[in-house]
């Protein structure tokens, strides 16, 4: 592997990862955002609500997440068309 390819993959990775760190606070964000106005009611009156009340957080957080998707894969297609297919490519 040329060091051009090998520098374009891990520009390429770390360019995808911090998106997808910030796209994860975001959801935990919007998360936190959706508990405070009431989108998102959690009930604890009963075992069956506080047994249903993790699985519905962590739902609402992959939804959440889930809709940064593609933005993140268009991003990162874009940038590995800026760095160029062939350098990725020149393995």
């Amino acid at each position: 592997m040329s060091t051009a390819a090998y520098n374009a993959w891990l520009a390429l990775y770390t360019g995808v990862g911090v998106m997808v760190a910030l796209c994860s606070v975001l959801a935990v964000a919007k998360t936190i955002y959706d508990l405070h106005v009431g989108i998102l009611a959690l009930e604890f009156r009963d075992w069956k609500g506080r047994a249903l009340a993790l699985p519905r957080l962590w739902l609402r957080w992959q939804i959440n997440y889930l809709s940064g998707t593609p933005v993140i894969l268009l991003t990162g297609i874009l940038f590995a068309d800026y760095l160029g297919v062939a350098t990725l490519l020149d393995v």
